[in-house]
């Protein structure tokens, strides 16, 4: 009985190992686009109020994956944390952040000389102001409407979990359901990166200036 037993736990307990490594994994996952959609939030309605200005955004966005990588309850702990978040916001091998809407060729069709003399898409008194649908299919009140997307590549940081993933493991045969994802490994080779997507839709609260767009 002994002899079985122990032939029944060295089947088992790889199993029950995975499985406790995949749920580990998946909760971090969990934490991670929690953390992601509301860092994502917080950069729209940064870049709302600075003109869709692109380093207001990021910076936001750094902020609000800090938690991510926070470590110590400390001061120093935060603010190395901090750091951390914004190399990794700002290395566009693991942060991408795109402005969906509104495109450059809306803020120039809509386009008008502010009190500064340059040109912007007005952001006063939209209420009043001509619905109009132009070339680009959008009036100027739908093109104040910010639209960003965020991709972050999170690291797996659980062993082995990550290999099976991507479909490296020698015991697991390449024809399971995660086939078709993509993985970014890390340039040192610690960890690959799994993509984490957020989006986030806000009304404008500042004329965004011509050329601010990329």
């Amino acid at each position: 009985m002994s002899g079985q037993s122990t032939v029944e736990f060295i089947i088992a307990a790889p199993v029950i190992l995975f499985l406790i490594l995949s749920t580990i994994q998946l909760v971090l996952l969990y934490r991670a686009k929690a953390t992601l959609d509301f860092a994502t939030l917080e950069a729209a309605r940064a870049g709302a109020v600075n003109g869709a200005k692109m380093s207001e955004i990021k910076q936001e966005l750094a902020m609000g994956l800090t938690p991510l990588f926070a470590t110590e309850a400390s001061i120093g702990g935060i603010t190395k944390a901090r750091i951390k978040a914004e190399l990794e916001v700002e290395n566009p091998i693991y942060t991408n952040v795109d402005i969906i809407s509104p495109t450059r060729a809306m803020v120039n069709e809509h386009r008008e000389r502010q009190y500064n003399g340059r040109f912007a898409l007005p952001n006063d008194n939209l209420a009043f102001r001509s619905a109009r649908v132009g070339r680009t299919g959008v009036n100027v009140q739908d093109a104040n409407i910010l639209k960003i997307k965020v991709t972050y590549h999170y690291p797996l940081i659980v062993p082995f979990v990550g290999l099976v993933i991507k479909g490296a493991s020698k015991y697991i045969k390449p024809s399971g359901p995660f086939d078709k994802v993509t993985l970014r490994p890390e340039p040192l080779g610690r960890h690959d990166r799994l993509a984490i997507e957020s989006y986030a839709i806000v009304r404008m609260q500042s004329p965004i200036y011509t050329g601010t767009l990329r």
